[in-house]
């Protein structure tokens, strides 16, 4: 795979100013829909014809370094290494393999609990065959957040024809109204920084995207893997250090077997309220930018320890488990 495009998405004059070391950037200031987030961008990029022109495509926020600890020389790299998947993807937030059974979970607490069953309404309005009702275990190993994916022109042709635009263009009729001002009108409870307070579709379409690539490419996808120590550097709290701390072991034994008992599911569900309401709580009283860098070296909480490595090499990677519709 030789001709491999990194894109920074580059929404403002500074951002466009300081490119991250090995992406070229993708100058989308004028951003007509920012309520659309990135798939925008990549609705732009597939009208432009753009990922048929390269072997692999990735377009990723400006945020993409400071959140990964990445940057597109390394991915490159680790892309290089592992030859033949449709879609590679890098997933910001490895510690919520110990915190959360599924990503849905967690959004019932970020984003309302009526998250799950408003998306599987769009779903079903789409007429997109996935149940976001059940999603089953999510881990480093079929999760990636923040849509940080790097795929073929088969991975993009499909993706933004089969889940994206079928999406994207539902009309206000086929929504209904309620639905409708979910997707786009009403901002979506979050606790981060944004300068436009988008509604639920980019929260939305970023969690069916794993779900999604789980069924269509089972097999064909590859998810960037790091090693306990890693997973500690990208901890953004001292709460996800200590409950990976005290239990990864656990949970680790929890995936290996691939069952999950009542034990399981109990502490699935505490360490998810612990982890989310957490994030909620430390990020009220001091947001986290990811705008100028990797902040975890500067948050209050970590100045008087830091974890004992700080190494960032690629570790072996896993494919996704096969899994149907």
């Amino acid at each position: 795979m030789k001709n491999i495009q990194l894109l920074q998405n580059c929404l403002t004059d500074t951002q466009l100013a300081h490119l991250m070391p090995g992406f070229k950037a993708l100058d989308f200031r004028h951003n007509p829909r920012p309520e659309c987030r990135e798939f925008q961008i990549f609705e732009a990029l597939m009208e432009a014809g753009v990922p048929q022109s390269h072997d692999l495509l990735g377009a990723v926020s400006s945020r993409f370094q400071a959140k990964t600890r990445l940057n597109g020389l390394q991915v490159r790299q680790w892309i290089t290494a592992h030859p033949g998947y449709e879609v590679y993807g890098v997933h910001p937030w490895p510690q919520w393999q110990y915190l959360h059974f599924n990503s849905f979970e967690r959004a019932h607490i970020i984003h309302g609990p009526d998250f799950t069953a408003r998306t599987q309404q769009v779903l079903d309005a789409a007429r997109i065959p996935i149940n976001a009702t059940a999603p089953g275990r999510q881990h480093n190993r079929n999760l990636c957040m923040s849509s940080y994916w790097f795929g073929t022109p088969r991975f993009w042709g499909r993706f933004m024809s089969e889940l994206v635009l079928p999406i994207m263009r539902l009309s206000p009729r086929e929504l209904g109204s309620e639905l409708h001002d979910y997707l786009y009108g009403n901002p979506l409870p979050y606790y981060g920084l944004s300068t436009h307070r988008a509604g639920a579709l980019p929260f939305v379409l970023e969690r069916l995207t794993s779900l999604y690539i789980a069924a269509a490419f089972p097999g064909h996808a590859l998810y960037y893997q790091r090693d306990l120590p890693q997973i500690l550097e990208s901890c953004l709290f001292p709460f996800e250090r200590d409950l990976i701390t005290q239990f990864h072991t656990q949970v680790d034994a929890w995936d290996a077997a691939g069952v999950y008992d009542t034990e399981a599911m109990r502490y699935f569900d505490r360490a998810s309220r612990h982890g989310a309401h957490g994030w909620l709580t430390y990020m009220l009283m001091h947001p986290v930018s990811f705008d100028h860098g990797d902040p975890r070296p500067r948050l209050p909480w970590f100045a008087r320890q830091a974890p004992a490595s700080t190494s960032v090499t690629p570790c072996p990677a896993v494919t996704v488990p096969e899994e149907a519709w």
